[in-house]
């Protein structure tokens, strides 16, 4: 994740070296990184329902780490470009293992808490990325985080081969059983798409924030990469965090009662959290900016481990990989692919129009409208959710 979210804290030097504009930016941030990354995620989610995934998610890791270590060797953009193609394609085989592999490592009673662990994982790789991403580019030039994150994920990659043990697979289809197509049944099922759509919305404004908060406090408040490495890394790791794991134990509290909740919940705080993020933008002290901020975003994370274990209890035991890869499809081609890039869009505009370098701010502070429409679409999922308990201890 912290590849992914480098392109962010670089974004200032990047675009001065290259004379990018700021749609320039929002296509190497989200657009170029959707090509790659959502179809890909499809058939790497059927080859994981059917071999090793342990195997998967380390050459993945391993993928993704070297692109983004030539990263640091480009002279242009579109040699840029084509190391986040590079990217994108390993962090594809991401997601279809590691939700295959929660699923099958634990309860659905619990699951919700344990994909919170995945939103302490992103909060760690944001701070990583934020503050020693800023750190090496204040000292060393933005090459050089680059370089620094990839040697360090390809580590990572050899320990996940070593270390991980691949589960045995639940609710296995007895030999010759029919297999009907998982795709069919995800895409006809109405809670699950609704739940994604919800989801894709919210993360236009989510990777919208996570490609500009560097360049909005850099030209706001004239702040210079590390000190906005820091408030973007710190408390946002923190708030993160914080929101990601307490929102896997209140989902799973709220689900034992009626289950859907689980699509409930993340309606509540999406709906929540976009007052205070619009707010927060258009702020002129940094202090009030940053608790702003921070509150949205722990209201933002809490919804996350929710939202998958929906989907994972929607579907069958063969079928968790495929359900996560399309989940994740959707979430990157309209969350990713549109975001960063229709904010970028709207700052150039906004700045052109006569508002100067406050036309990022106000651009940041609008797409927090999507976060209202994903909070709608969350709700309808849930009056179209079953209305049942989960089961203590079920593993389907």
């Amino acid at each position: 994740m912290g590849d992914r979210l480098l392109i962010g804290i670089v974004a200032e030097p990047i675009k001065r070296e290259f004379g990018l504009t700021d749609a320039m930016m929002g296509l190497l941030g989200g657009t170029t990184f959707a090509l790659v990354y959502p179809p890909l995620g499809l058939p790497i989610a059927r080859l994981a329902d059917r071999s090793n995934r342990r195997n998967i998610l380390a050459w993945c890791l391993g993928i993704w780490s070297l692109a983004t270590a030539a990263g640091g060797m480009v002279t242009g953009y579109w040699q840029l470009a084509a190391s986040r193609l590079g990217v994108a394609a390993g962090e594809a085989g991401f997601v279809p293992p590691t939700h295959s592999l929660i699923s099958d490592y634990v309860s659905e009673a619990r699951r919700a808490r344990a994909f919170s662990t995945i939103a302490a994982g992103a909060a760690l790789g944001s701070l990583m990325a934020n503050i020693a991403g800023g750190v090496l580019t204040d000292h060393y030039g933005w090459r050089a985080a680059f370089l620094s994150l990839g040697i360090g994920g390809l580590v990572l990659a050899v320990l996940v081969r070593l270390l991980i043990r691949e589960p045995a697979r639940v609710a296995k289809s007895a030999p010759g059983t029919p297999r009907p197509s998982a795709l069919g049944r995800i895409v006809r099922n109405r809670a699950i798409m609704l739940c994604i759509a919800g989801s894709a919305l919210h993360l236009m404004y989510q990777y919208a924030v996570a490609t500009w908060a560097a360049p909005f406090y850099v030209r706001t408040f004239h702040l210079s990469l590390f000190q906005a490495g820091v408030l973007i890394g710190a408390g946002g790791a923190l708030a993160t965090l914080l929101g990601g794991v307490a929102g896997g134990f209140v989902g799973d509290w709220f689900a034992a009662r009626d289950r859907r909740w689980l699509a409930f919940w993340p309606g509540l705080t999406v709906a929540l959290g976009a007052p205070f993020g619009a707010i927060g933008f258009l702020a002129g002290d940094i202090h009030f900016v940053f608790a702003s901020l921070m509150i949205a975003t722990f209201l933002n994370a809490l919804y996350q481990s929710s939202t998958y274990a929906l989907v994972q209890a929607e579907v069958g035991g063969e079928s968790r990989a495929t359900a996560a890869a399309f989940m994740i499809f959707v979430q990157n081609l309209v969350g990713l692919g549109l975001g960063p890039l229709l904010v970028g869009v709207l700052s150039d505009r906004l700045t052109a129009g006569g508002l100067g370098d406050h036309g990022l701010a106000v651009a940041l502070a609008a797409a927090n409208i999507l976060n209202l429409l994903g909070a709608a679409l969350f709700f309808a999922s849930g009056l179209a959710t079953p209305r049942q308990p989960k089961s203590p201890g079920s593993q389907t």
